[in-house]
């Protein structure tokens, strides 16, 4: 879920904004520049917990099919 917010914001304008959006940039876009500081924080903290949820499912799935996982 990380893409690295530097390499897209910087390839953003206004005609492929609509497509290119991704969740740092939008964050970006909505805290800084439209000043709606506990939206942008909450979409901030529900990406944070998608991947959570991610990394914890790929674990569980690693140890069910017999391979290592993070812990």
């Amino acid at each position: 879920m990380e893409l690295g917010f530097e390499h897209v914001y910087l390839l953003l304008n206004s005609s492929n904004r609509n497509v290119a959006e991704i969740f740092d940039t939008y964050v970006y876009v909505a805290g800084l520049q439209q000043g709606q500081f506990s939206y942008s924080t909450a979409v901030g903290f529900f990406k944070g917990i998608v991947g959570l949820i991610m990394v914890v499912f790929a674990n569980w799935l690693a140890k069910r099919f017999d391979e290592e996982g993070i812990y």
